[in-house]
């Protein structure tokens, strides 16, 4: 893999310096290298510290739910029994949308849409709080951030030669982290979430059985809701949760 980053950022270079030098950026062109050797090199300090720019940026351009809020309220007593998972400390934050979601950070921050509390009961919340733990106990998040580095590189790099890909490239950092949020998960990755959660909810004496309904009503949103986009096939995912109740 990681041969795979370097060759990347290798072919980038080489194919802006066969230009002519006075078309080039070479600030544009060192920035996409270094980039590009970050996200093969990304230690969890940096997974730590993105992870952290991530979060505020998405708290200022979201409306939280202040503490006094009913959602906050809820969320808060939700997670009040939540022990820390092998060491790792989480804090918990809800947007006041309605939008349906929820995401996790490498850092702990677990962010949950007031849209997502209202269509499901305490225990189902349960599970995709577990679900997102499980999204960065198991390295996904990591993942995400090395992803969203090297797409950073190729725009860079781009942006190098001039052209409408420069904007992009230079834009603020938050425009960058937002594909980290939205990143896609693998099949294999969504099971393991799964499962985690699953476990988190039997490890903390929650209604395990909640795991699959809480599926079920994300299956009712439709293939084309964008939350779907990052979380695939519920219904499929609902019915293997079941199996593991018998």
């Amino acid at each position: 893999m990681k041969k795979a980053f370097l060759f990347l950022i290798m072919l980038i270079c080489f194919s802006f310096f066969t230009k002519p030098v006075l078309a080039l950026n070479l600030n544009g062109v060192l920035d996409a290298a270094m980039d590009g050797v970050k996200a093969v090199t990304l230690s969890d300090a940096d997974v730590v510290t993105m992870s952290k720019q991530v979060a505020e940026y998405s708290d200022k351009n979201k409306q939280l739910a202040p503490d006094s809020d009913k959602y906050a309220q809820r969320l808060k007593s939700l997670v009040s029994k939540v022990r820390p998972e092998k060491g790792r400390t989480f804090n918990f934050r809800v947007y006041l949308t309605k939008e349906v979601n929820a995401f996790a950070l490498a850092d702990g921050s677990i962010r949950v849409y007031s849209g997502l509390m209202d269509m499901m009961d305490d225990h189902e919340l349960r599970f995709v709080i577990g679900h997102e733990i499980g999204h960065v106990m198991n390295g996904d998040s990591k993942a995400s951030v090395s992803r969203a580095y090297t797409i950073s590189a190729v725009r860079k790099g781009v942006a190098a030669q001039g052209g409408r890909a420069e904007k992009l490239a230079s834009s603020d950092i938050g425009e960058l982290l937002s594909t980290f949020v939205t990143a896609q998960y693998s099949q294999k990755q969504e099971k393991a979430a799964d499962d985690y959660g699953f476990d988190f909810m039997k490890r903390n004496g929650f209604k395990a059985a909640s795991s699959v309904t809480a599926l079920r009503k994300l299956a009712t949103l439709g293939g084309d809701h964008s939350f779907l986009s990052s979380h695939p096939e519920p219904g499929l995912r609902a019915s293997r949760l079941e199996g593991r109740l018998k």
